[in-house]
């Protein structure tokens, strides 16, 4: 009889036994994962993967489980089966089985969804074994690389995956080829543009970031293959003085002047729609528009005899990642008898960063919402990333429809919209927003702040009412539309929005 090699061969195993892979590299390796809602929340955090998910779990609930592309586990030292390959298959599943863990974003959809397929059918699942961790790493490479059937990792996962096979193979290039079935040029050219990824989190440069520029370095959805286009022309890396040697990165540059150039153009590309330059950096406008771009920048300097600066690829620390990401992060201490004799006009450094008015994105990036809608969650993003300064009659009249939204998902995870309806004797997409606000307020939520906001809401006479929201779609007014008024009203409507949309600090 033929022997079969172990990915061709498929045994049943329950999925409640399955332990999904915290290194997987779809998650952010700073973040905890010991929770099922650990995996969910980091897997789901991006809009679009949340929308696949969610797509995914329908199409299980209604078809049922189908392998095709196998799950593959190996057995950990602790006798558990860990999930190398299918992690948002298994997840689905898991979600499936108990509805009751999901996340309240979707708990309302995964119940449903449940409902429709026998939780007994999928208690039991075919998977690939495999004899080690060691055995699953050139297979799940090559799919996430070629499967165009596959969700395919972002650019800095696939390098990051590179790089952690490289140092657990003794930094050994030869065996790092053999096990990933990668070519040595190619994982060459992964470990420096790590390298580079890595230079832009050294705190020289994180220092000339904002908060949102910087966690966006620190992320692996940063466009590696941005940098990659950048550091890929000749004349850049000339007139920085970048140079390579196999893997590592020598910089011949002063390195202050290096940093201030490279954090200069972090700024413009991790702000596509808010730089100087008018156009976002892509890899189109490196090539068609690259004089614009590089004459913005400062000039690196050079200096006779400087020594070189040699960088080595690091592998991913997440302890050490998470210490850097909290530098600058720290409330400073201020003399409150030297800040009472500034100017009222400055801005107090004990207030909290999301209460800033000069901020100028209305809605921080540590915040969350855990919703079903899809224009609540592109909307949010949105808000996340509009400069409120320049975009403000869009923010405000947004803001009204996203009110709007907010009371329409937290009526319909509750159940709620027959008793509306039945109360206002009137079809329940007839009821306006103040009937329905006022419909929560007497009796259908526990919050007492989301109560207080509503009152505020409906006095009339307030700045941050129902009344100004409504202005900004049919009325004339603009004197409210300043970008501290704004944000303000954003701040002013958080107790009540995170009461019916969970929104939340991260």
């Amino acid at each position: 009889m033929e022997k079969l090699n172990w990915w061709e061969n498929r045994t049943p195993r329950s999925i409640d036994n399955l332990k999904l892979w915290v290194d997987n590299p779809r998650l952010d390796p700073v973040e905890s994962h010991e929770m099922l809602n650990d995996f969910v929340e980091d897997l789901l955090s991006d809009t679009s993967e949340r929308d696949e998910f969610i797509d995914l779990v329908k199409s299980i609930a209604e078809r049922g489980f189908t392998s095709f592309d196998p799950i593959v586990v190996w057995k950990d030292e602790g006798g558990r089966f860990v999930v190398a390959e299918g992690n948002r298959r298994v997840l689905a599943l898991k979600l499936l089985r108990k509805p009751e863990s999901a996340p309240k974003g979707i708990r309302k959809l995964i119940r449903e969804q449940s409902k429709r397929i026998d939780r007994d059918s999928i208690e039991k699942i075919r998977v690939c074994v495999a004899p080690s961790y060691q055995e699953t790493r050139w297979y799940i490479l090559q799919r996430h690389s070629t499967g165009s059937l596959l969700k395919r990792w972002q650019r800095l996962q696939q390098q990051r995956f590179i790089l952690n096979a490289y140092e657990e193979q003794g930094q050994d290039l030869e065996a790092t080829a053999e096990i990933t079935g990668l070519k040595r040029g190619e994982i060459i050219e992964a470990l420096r543009y790590v390298c580079l990824r890595n230079i832009a989190t050294r705190i020289e440069i994180t220092s000339l970031l904002t908060q949102t520029e910087k966690e966006s370095v620190y992320s692996y959805k940063i466009s590696m293959t941005i940098l990659e286009r950048w550091f890929g022309k000749k004349l850049v890396r000339e007139k920085w003085g970048v140079e390579f040697d196999g893997m590592d990165v020598v910089i011949r540059s002063l390195l202050p002047s290096f940093y201030n150039a490279y954090g200069k153009f972090l700024k413009l590309m991790l702000n596509p729609l808010d730089n100087e330059l008018g156009f976002p950096i892509n890899t189109r406008t490196i090539d068609g528009r690259f004089d614009e771009i590089f004459n913005v920048l400062p000039e690196v300097e050079f200096s006779e005899g400087n020594a070189l600066t040699t960088i080595k690829p690091e592998k991913f620390d997440p302890n050490k990642e998470k210490e850097a990401r909290n530098i600058g992060n720290e409330t400073p201490k201020v003399n409150r008898k030297e800040n009472s004799e500034k100017s009222k006009e400055n801005i107090d450094l004990n207030k909290p960063v999301k209460a800033n008015p000069d901020r100028n994105q209305m809605v921080s990036q540590y915040q969350t919402i855990n919703v079903s809608s899809y224009k609540l969650k592109a909307l949010f993003k949105e808000f996340q990333a509009l400069p409120v300064k320049r975009y403000k009659n869009i923010a405000a009249a947004s803001l009204r429809v996203f009110l709007d939204l907010s009371v329409d998902e937290f009526v319909k995870s509750k159940g709620l919209e027959l008793d509306i309806a039945k109360k206002e004797s009137k079809g329940y997409h007839e009821v306006t927003l103040l009937k329905r606000l006022q419909f929560i307020a007497n009796g259908h939520t526990e919050s007492k702040e989301a109560v207080k906001v509503i009152k505020e809401l409906l006095t009339h006479s307030n700045e941050y009412s129902l009344n100004t929201l409504n202005e900004y779609v049919h009325g004339t007014q603009t004197h409210k539309t300043t970008h501290r008024f704004i944000n303000g009203f954003w701040d002013m409507l958080s107790p009540l929005l995170s009461d019916l949309i969970d929104l939340k600090e991260k």
